[in-house]
Order: C-alpha cells, then sequence, then structure tokens
C-alpha cells in the first residue's frame, strides 16, 4: 500500500470516527441544556470544567502526541522497541508525578483558584463551581494516561481504538445527563465526566499491550538521551496547550461579568464550532504527522514541504465556504439542533450569534492544526508555542475590549481575531524554516477559496431568505426545526452547487485532488 493511500485511509478512519465522536459531542451538550429551561444554571458546571481541563491541557493533551509520536517513530525506525517503550514509560511516570501535584493542589486550593477565574460569581454559584471542580479533578489523569494509550496507537498506525476513545467518553457522559442529572443535579454532571474519562483509558488498554506490543516500565529514564529530548519537546507544547486554555478560561472569567448564560452560550457555541475542526482538520492532522515525522527523518524535506502545502490548501478549500454557509445560517442551525430541547428562543439567538463570530476562524484554526503539526515532524515545538501565546494575548485584548459591548459574541470574535494572527505567524516562521514552501501561491489560493466561499455563501442565505418569507413555520417545536432543516438543506445544496461550479469554471485543483484520495482510500490494494 503506497503511502498517500495509506494516509487516505487512514485519514477516513480517523475522520469517520471523529465525525461520530463529535455528533456524539454535540449530544452530550444537547443533553446537557436539556436538564433545565435557565441556561444561566448551568453557567457553574461549565466554569467548573474549566480547571481540570487546563490541567490536563498543561500536562497532557496534544503535547504527549507532538512529543511522543515523533520520537516513537524515530525509534522504531531504528529498530529499537524495547528503548521506545521505555521512554513512553519515564514520560508517562513523569507526567503523572505532574498530575498528581497540580491536582491535589488544586484540590486543596480550589475555592481560592475558582474565585479567580469566576470573578462574577458569588454565594451558592461560587460554591457550587468549587464542589463540582474537586469531583472532576480525578479526570485529567485518566484522559493523560489515554492520551499516552492513544500517542502509541497512532505512532504504530493503529487508529480504531483511539479514535473510539472520544466516542465512549461522550457516551458515558450522555448517559450521566439522561440518568444522573435528575436526580443528583450538576454532581452528578461532574460524575459522569470522571466516568467518562475512566472509558475513554479503558477501551484503548487491550489494543495498547496486545496489538501495539506496548510493555510498561517503572522507571524515569533518566540516562536516556531521548527522554530528556521528549520532555524538552513536551514542555513547550504543554505550555503553548495551557495558554489557549487559558484563552477559553480567561474569556469565560471575562463572560461571568456578563449577563447570566453567557458562559453557557460560550460553550455551546464552541462545542458546535469544533464539530467541522474535529471532523476535517484534526483528523488529518492526526494521520499526517506519523508520515510527516518519517519524511523529515529520512531527510525526504520536498515531500514533506509538498505533504503540508496540499494539506493547507485542502483545508482552506473546505473551510471558507463552510466558514460562510455557517455565518449566513446561524440561527437555523441553533434550532434545527437545540430547537428540540429546552432552550427557549432567545437563548438560542444567543447561540447562534456566538458561534457566528467563532466561525471567522473556521480556515485559520484549521490552517493551525496542520502547520503545528509540521513543526512537531521537525521536533519543534517551541515555534508553534510562541505562536500560540501572541495569540493567547490578541484574544484576551480584544475580547477585555469588545466583551462589555457585544456580550458574549464578543469572546467569541476575540479568539477568532486571534487564530488568525497565529495562523499567519506559523505560515512565516515555516517559510523562513523551509523555503520550498510557496507562501505566494498559497496566498492566492486562499484568497481564491475565500471569494468562491463568500459568493457561495451569500447564495445560500438568499435561499434561506426567499424561503423564509414564503413558509412561515407552524406552531410546535417539532415543524419549527423540521421546516428549518428542509431549508438548510435547500440552501446547502444550492450553496454548494454554486461552490463546486465557481471551483470547476476557475480550475480549482482541489476538487480532483479530494476525489482522488477518496477513490485511494477506498481502493483495495491487491498486495496489501
Amino acid at each position: 500500500m503506497t503511502a498517500a493511500r495509506s494516509l487516505a485511509r487512514g485519514g477516513l478512519l480517523v475522520s469517520g470516527a471523529f465525525f461520530v465522536s463529535r455528533v456524539l459531542g454535540f449530544v452530550r451538550v444537547f443533553a446537557i441544556t436539556s436538564t433545565t429551561h435557565d441556561a444561566a444554571s448551568l453557567d457553574p458546571f461549565f466554569q467548573a470544567f474549566r480547571v481540570p481541563d487546563l490541567i490536563f491541557q498543561l500536562v497532557a493533551a496534544g503535547a504527549l502526541s507532538s512529543a511522543l509520536i515523533p520520537t516513537i517513530a524515530t525509534l522504531l525506525a531504528a529498530n529499537e522497541e524495547s528503548r521506545a517503550w521505555r521512554v513512553v514509560s519515564a514520560v508517562t511516570n513523569l507526567m503523572l508525578m505532574a498530575l498528581a501535584v497540580l491536582a491535589g493542589t488544586l484540590l486543596v486550593f480550589a475555592p481560592e483558584a475558582v474565585r479567580a477565574i469566576t470573578p462574577g460569581f458569588t454565594g451558592e454559584r461560587l460554591a457550587e463551581t468549587v464542589e463540582l471542580t474537586r469531583i472532576m479533578l480525578l479526570s485529567p489523569i485518566l484522559l493523560a494516561l489515554g492520551s499516552v494509550a492513544t500517542s502509541v496507537l497512532n505512532a504504530r498506525g493503529r487508529f480504531a481504538a483511539s479514535v473510539m476513545a472520544p466516542i465512549v467518553y461522550n457516551v458515558a457522559i450522555i448517559a450521566g445527563a439522561i440518568f444522573l442529572a435528575g436526580p443528583f443535579g450538576l454532581r452528578g454532571l461532574a460524575v459522569s465526566v470522571v466516568l467518562g474519562s475512566a472509558c475513554h483509558l479503558a477501551i484503548q488498554l487491550r489494543p495498547l499491550f496486545v496489538g501495539a506490543g506496548f510493555r510498561y516500565t517503572p522507571t524515569l529514564a533518566r540516562d536516556d538521551p531521548e527522554t530528556k529530548h521528549t520532555v524538552l519537546l513536551l514542555v513547550p507544547r504543554a505550555i503553548g496547550l495551557g495558554g489557549a486554555q487559558l484563552q477559553l478560561v480567561a474569556a469565560t472569567a471575562i463572560g461571568s461579568l456578563l449577563a447570566g448564560g453567557a458562559i453557557t452560550a460560550f460553550s455551546v457555541a464552541f462545542t458546535v464550532f469544533q464539530i467541522p475542526i474535529g471532523v476535517i482538520g484534526v483528523p488529518l492532522g492526526i494521520v499526517a504527522l506519523p508520515t510527516m515525522s518519517a519524511q523529515v527523518a529520512s531527510g525526504a524535506i520536498d515531500e514533506f514541504v509538498a505533504l503540508v502545502g496540499r494539506s493547507v490548501r485542502l483545508m482552506a478549500f473546505v473551510m471558507f465556504p463552510l466558514m460562510f454557509f455557517g455565518i449566513g445560517a446561524a440561527t437555523p442551525i441553533m434550532t434545527v439542533l437545540f430547537g428540540l430541547g429546552r432552550t427557549d428562543p432567545d437563548q438560542l439567538g444567543q447561540f447562534a450569534a456566538v458561534l457566528a463570530a467563532f466561525l471567522v476562524a473556521l480556515p485559520s484554526e484549521t490552517a493551525i492544526v496542520v502547520l503545528a503539526r509540521a513543526f512537531y515532524a521537525m521536533r519543534d515545538t517551541r515555534t508553534p508555542v510562541a505562536a500560540a501565546l501572541l495569540a493567547v494575548v490578541v484574544s484576551i485584548a480584544i475580547s477585555i475590549v469588545v466583551a462589555p459591548t457585544l456580550g458574549a459574541p464578543g469572546l467569541a470574535l476575540g479568539i477568532a481575531i486571534a487564530s488568525w494572527f497565529e495562523a499567519a505567524a506559523l505560515v512565516i516562521l515555516l517559510h523562513r524554516r523551509v523555503p520550498p514552501l510557496q507562501v505566494g501561491a498559497l496566498l492566492r489560493a486562499i484568497a481564491l477559496f475565500a471569494v468562491c466561499g463568500a459568493i457561495a455563501g451569500a447564495a445560500l442565505w438568499a435561499v434561506l431568505a426567499g424561503a423564509h418569507a414564503i413558509v412561515t413555520p407552524g406552531p410546535g417545536r417539532l415543524v419549527t426545526v423540521i421546516v428549518n432543516a428542509l431549508e438548510l438543506a435547500l440552501g446547502g445544496l444550492v450553496g454548494g452547487l454554486v461552490y463546486l461550479g465557481l471551483a470547476r469554471l476557475l480550475r480549482i485543483p482541489e476538487v480532483p485532488t479530494i476525489v482522488h484520495l477518496l477513490r485511494s482510500a477506498l481502493r483495495r490494494d491487491p498486495a496489501a
């Protein structure tokens, strides 16, 4: 099987699983928001989730994959499998030590930590947030161990169990919202987060030890230079992810000073915004990182640069029309997604406004997924961190200025604008690192995709406006959701045809590229 076909098949597998995971992520949020009529009552839960998530992002999350996968790939390529498992074990042990210290400290000082990130919470709301935070502190430890398993499996080219892990995580939380939220309230939701984290780890254990052949060693391997090098790779990436998480913490901290429900609207819209990123952008980054790492390790720089350029162009080609479609149809999208729950129309309108602001960052966020992993493949985690920290500063500054006027959408807009700064910085820095990257051609292609996407988005908006003027939904939530869904389907069809027609007219090469990749992924390889 060729590398391109393997990448395409891996991409389809991971994309399919991530699609299911993101859909379940939406179902999870729907189930949570359906537990109450008052979105503001959910603010403590969503804000309490921030502290454990910050711990996870600081110590594990994407930092592990960006540091461990290149290391494992390098050692396996040198036929040093035992040494690879020893290094993984050492990094895991160091990570668990750091997590134990952080979680233990926050368990004791939870009131002070929560008060710092929710300046607008007082009295019972503050106390409830503290309690929920303490319940969920076990979650980052379990998720971090799951991330180690994911990194090993992905480095081995085994994606099935690792992409199933987020699915079972979401299913557990959905079950908690259905069965535990009623009798136990928000405490039941917090417990379900911990149970979901345990399931996230458990489903990967057998493939990790049996399929991938991992062998755990109780060691810190301080004498192995690869351990030191991996930790040095991990630390900057962890700081960058922590900075990105601080961006969300800062946004919701500002949101706690706004009208009730702002944090919930921000969290709900962010979840929906993450669906296309998780379905298309993240899977491509996951399956491309081992290939990029191998190309760099073998000195195939031209192939490495070509893969990065093609990946960014593909992301831009897909995401620009989705961005314009989503902005023009944010209200019917949120009506279809949450209209059958207990959320009232005014709250749906707020959800839609925040989503529209987030969608400005859709092309840039997916580009960052690929660009950052290009640096990881070169075993450089410092450069993406510097760009991420720049984005944090920009987003916080913008949010402080615009949120008092725009409300929750201002929080999302600050993050969106900062995302474009980060993507631009990564492109410039990567071009300096690998001059073969054709930045001029890339920017021209992105501009072309943006124009075509805007025209297609205008066509979709015109269809929605015309349909809304002609058809008046009848009484009842179900009828309203069905009408909005039909209007979205018609508008999406027209907008999609306009975009593809423009792409064909302008001879944009991404369409045949996507078709070729799909055929390569689906076609059986006789030699396989």
